[in-house]
């Protein structure tokens, strides 16, 4: 088994944790926050902060390719930690 296979099994099962710190866990597994751009840690693909709305994406052959909008995901688990009160 190759270690990102282990790693999404990590990030699997955090991100279905009822804890809200376990699902920031695991969205840090797959992402990556470096000077204002979100990277993917599989296909390296960037966006930067102030194009937080539009659909992320991915290069070709990249197993997150269904996750669109890591922004947003991020902004609700942090309200949920209540990061933003």
């Amino acid at each position: 088994m190759s270690s990102i296979c282990v790693t999404d099994e990590i990030a699997a099962a955090l991100r279905n944790s009822m804890s809200p710190s376990d699902r920031v866990a695991g969205w840090s597994f797959r992402w990556s926050l470096l000077c204002g751009q979100l990277i993917c840690v599989q296909c390296q693909a960037s966006q930067s902060a102030n194009r937080s709305g539009e659909a992320f994406t991915h290069r070709p052959g990249c197993g997150a390719r269904r996750e669109e909008q890591p922004w947003q995901e991020l902004a609700s688990l942090l309200d949920g930690l209540g990061a933003w009160r």
